[in-house]
């Protein structure tokens, strides 16, 4: 399914670049990709295809509280 309609950026392209960039950080890989860089409209849909793919929670999205 396409995600980025302006740029024809679809969802297996967004996994993809999550595994051959071996990264978590959605800006980094949304910038490379130019997903946002039009419209705009994509970056939240985008942003949830990156991080479903990504096996690995972000570092911003950690929880703390659980540390002992």
């Amino acid at each position: 399914m396409y995600v980025c309609i302006c740029k024809g950026i679809t969802e297996k392209q967004i996994q993809d670049a999550v595994t051959s960039r071996n990264s978590n950080n959605p800006k980094e890989i949304l910038k490379a990709l130019g997903v946002g860089s039009d419209c705009g409209t994509c970056v939240e849909d985008a942003v949830k295809t990156l991080l479903d793919q990504n096996a690995r929670t972000p570092f911003e999205m950690r929880d703390s509280s659980n540390n002992t």
